[in-house]
């Protein structure tokens, strides 16, 4: 009887322990099913009781950080009690995490693998006027990467393919990516009676470039992530898919100070005669990435340790970036907000601008600015991505976790 009463006694604590940490299990259940963390980020957690003091996190045993690789795919455990687990979540465990800082404006030149569908036009032939591309289903945004089997790098060589005795007037099949995805289209060449040669009524581009902020370099091999959102071909509104690319140091021209509804700018200009910093092979929706070859511009006391979102929270911070001509300045910024975010998204936190320089100077977060490394305490958690139109004091960062895997 009396282990009974013991029994019942420890369930009912059990239960008005769980009704009361209620508010704790939901914000632990919002948090996403993957992460990137930091051996610090989850001692941290666990020392300041960040989902109370009875909720821990745990990572598995066999995990040794002296001899662990750059980053290990495991499992991050909460645990009510200290042992009811109520949250398994799949994490990036980084363990190499020393990078160079960033916040030099930088700017790409970027090639995509292939040609890019940008437009179409008519073509007039003997019996009237005709539009290949449209009736081919080729569309918009599409990367055309062969014809009949023979690789494309240039509008050129798509007039001298269509235009060869063995194809010429023939249907021929065009292989293209979409979505990232290779498809097979069939389209056949139309004789265009103004210039004598078949014609496929395609405007193509293979070559795009863009201005951004330069986040970090990883020390370990080198690795640069940029930018924080996609460099979008302003052709057809989508992401440049990128094949090769350089990257280059940007020479300040001006700023253009933001207002309320006036975004404002860093005005500056890349000579593609210089020497490259590095190269460019990635353009996703976190940014653009890639390798920097001249180490000789990275500063090594300008280091930081990267931080995982739990490491993120509310409160001072700093940006870096080069808005005056005198190279890489931090600035002082508010979190105002770090967002759950389930779903990967380039607005994980937003972000407010205090420093009296910055503001006088710029008025706050402006075009060119995106990519301006976020440090709060000493750790590298995210890059800025956007400004608030009506309130260019105010802004959006990403997560250093969406970008640091790419």
């Amino acid at each position: 009887m009396k282990k009974i009463i013991i029994t019942l006694c420890i369930s009912l604590f059990v239960l008005v322990c769980t009704a009361f940490m209620l508010p704790n299990i939901k914000k632990v259940n919002e948090l996403p099913d993957e992460m990137v963390v930091t051996f610090e980020d989850v001692e941290q957690a666990n020392t300041n009781e960040e989902y109370s003091p009875f909720i821990n996190l745990s990572l598995p045993k066999n995990i040794d950080v002296a001899t662990n690789g750059e980053i290990t795919d495991t499992t991050l455990t909460f645990k009510l009690f200290g042992f009811i687990p109520i949250k398994r979540v799949n994490v990036r465990l980084l363990t190499d995490t020393d990078v160079y800082l960033g916040g030099e404006t930088v700017g790409f030149n970027l090639f995509s693998e292939g040609v890019i569908c940008v437009g179409s036009n008519n073509v007039v032939g003997r019996d009237g006027v005709h539009q290949p591309i449209k009736q081919s289903g080729i569309e918009e945004g599409d990367a055309i990467l062969k014809i009949e089997g023979i690789e494309i790098d240039s509008i050129q060589d798509i007039d001298t393919i269509i235009n060869l005795p063995t194809f010429a007037g023939k249907e021929l099949t065009v292989t293209i990516r979409r979505n990232n995805v290779e498809l097979e289209k069939k389209i056949t060449p139309v004789f265009d009676v103004l210039s004598q040669k078949y014609k496929l009524g395609l405007w193509v581009r293979n070559s795009a470039s863009g201005v951004g902020t330069l986040t970090y370099v990883k020390q370990s091999d080198f690795r640069f992530g940029a930018v924080g959102h996609p460099l979008i071909d302003e052709s057809y509104g989508e992401n440049f898919l990128v094949d090769t690319g350089k990257i280059y140091k940007c020479r300040l021209l001006g700023i253009k100070k933001g207002e309320k509804n006036n975004p404002g700018e860093i005005r500056s200009t890349i000579n593609l005669s210089d020497d490259s910093l590095g190269v460019a092979d990635t353009n996703c929706d976190y940014g653009v990435y890639g390798n920097i070859l001249n180490k000789g511009v990275l500063n090594a006391k300008k280091t930081a340790t990267l931080g995982g979102r739990l490491s993120v929270k509310p409160g001072k911070a700093k940006i870096f970036c080069a808005v005056d001509g005198e190279g890489v300045k931090a600035y002082d910024v508010n979190i105002v907000k770090a967002n759950k975010q389930n779903v990967a998204s380039d607005k994980s936190m937003i972000i407010k601008v205090t420093d009296k320089e910055l503001l006088a100077k710029t008025g706050g977060i402006i075009q060119g600015m995106s990519g301006s490394p976020i440090v709060q305490n000493g750790k590298l958690v995210g890059a800025v991505t956007h400004v608030m139109v009506q309130d260019p004091t105010r802004g959006y960062g990403v997560y250093i976790d969406w970008m640091i895997d790419n």
